[in-house]
Order: C-alpha cells, then sequence, then structure tokens
C-alpha cells in the first residue's frame, strides 16, 4: 500500500488549518507543527515522507529545521513556503535538495502539483537497489536479495535505514546509535556488532567500513 505521510509547519494558525485540510487529500496521514522545535521532535519521532515548511519561525527557522533533517536523510521530500524571496535564505537551500520553493500567497494549484510530483518520486523510488543485488523496501524496511527476504531485528533495521537515508554517504558511530537507541550511553561495541550481524546475513562488502569513523551504504 503506498501510503503517504506529511508535516506541515507553519506558525500562522488559520493557514496550518487550512494547509491541513487541503491536503488531507492527498495525504494518508498529517503531522502539524507551529515552530521548527515542534516539527523536528515530531519528524525524529515519525519521519514523514514529505515536509511542508515556512521559512520565517520561531525558535528555529525552516532553513535550520531543513538543514537539521538533512543531516540525517537526504532523500526526504522538502517543499518550502515563503513570504518573499529573501536572497540570503534562498541561497541557504539551494544546495538541501529541495522539492520545490512556493511564494506566499501560495497558490493551491501549484501546491497540488509540488505535492503529486512529490508523491510520484516517493512511489518510484521506494525500492532503493543497493549494490550486490540487495533491494530496500523503505515503506515496508524490508531488505531482500531478489525474491530472498533477510529477517532482520528490529536494531538491524533501524541501522540498515540511517544507513539508506545518506546512501553513498559516510554515517558515523554517534549517528547511527542515536538514530538506533533510545539510550543516551553511547557504545561503539554495539554498533560494532549490528554491524557484524548485518553482515553475516548478507555480505561482508555490502556495508564498507570508513576508518575511525562510521559506515556507508553504496546504491547500485
Amino acid at each position: 500500500m503506498n501510503t503517504i505521510s506529511i508535516l506541515v509547519v507553519e506558525d500562522e494558525p488559520k493557514l496550518l488549518d487550512r494547509l491541513v485540510q487541503y491536503l488531507e487529500i492527498f495525504c494518508d496521514t498529517i503531522y502539524q507543527a507551529k515552530d521548527g522545535i515542534e516539527a523536528l521532535a515530531i519528524y525524529k519521532k515519525n519521519l514523514p515522507n514529505i515536509i511542508l515548511t515556512d521559512i520565517n519561525m520561531p525558535k528555529l527557522t525552516g532553513v535550520e529545521l531543513i538543514e537539521d533533517i538533512r543531516d540525517t536523510n537526504h532523500y526526504c521530500e522538502i517543499i518550502v513556503l515563503s513570504a518573499h524571496t529573501n536572497t540570503e535564505d534562498f541561497l541557504r537551500v539551494i544546495p538541501l535538495n529541495l522539492s520545490s520553493y512556493l511564494i506566499k500567497p501560495v497558490q493551491m494549484n501549484e501546491l497540488k502539483k509540488s505535492i503529486l510530483e512529490a508523491k510520484n518520486r516517493i512511489i518510484k523510488n521506494r525500492f532503493m537497489a543497493l549494490n550486490h543485488g540487495y533491494e530496500w523496501n523503505q515503506e515496508s524496511k524490508v531488505l531482500q536479495l531478489e525474491t530472498q527476504k533477510i529477517e532482520l531485528t528490529n536494531n538491524e533495521k533501524a541501522f540498515v535505514e540511517i544507513l539508506v537515508l545518506k546512501l553513498n554517504h559516510s554515517v558515523s558511530y554517534e549517528e547511527i546509535h542515536n538514530y538506533v537507541y533510545n539510550v543516551e550511553e553511547y557504545s561503539q561495541d554495539a554498533i560494532f556488532s549490528l554491524a557484524k550481524r548485518v553482515r553475516k546475513k548478507t555480505t561482508k562488502d555490502l556495508i564498507k567500513s570508513c576508518f575511525k569513523y562510521g559506515y556507508v551504504l553504496e546504491s547500485k
């Protein structure tokens, strides 16, 4: 089932309500936040497929929110809303792989087009082709080799997922720990053990080590 979730971030209550009501047409699950801090917490907990965010917000700006998200996820669809074309903000978000940049007052036909394009990319990229014939299903969190499903524990799935979210980019031991475990005490040995178990279930060359830093998973 091609379920789509979206996080809407807007500090104007009336506009937030309007956006949420409109997006119910296109998305199965809608999260909403009134500032960047709240949005980041919701994102980390739920990992929505699409982020629709204002730029000028209290506590944490839209640009800062996007930068935080891109630290761990290079593939999440991000649509920006801005009341004006601030050159400095625009230049900061250009390298952050945005799906769309819409100017307020937002035209619903433009928003519809951006959402549908993002949905099509998400559905098309549900299956991530990895090296050595492996494939990762981003919806079901399943790693498989051709038709053979690789049985992974929840922690092993989270380990593979954070590497997929930063596919072809090195992920540090600390980033992996923070994503996989809900404990503050950091253990590099636990990360080593995770990698060893996943390699044993797949192939030793699927997940590559980055000397004294972390791991990287590469696409086909």
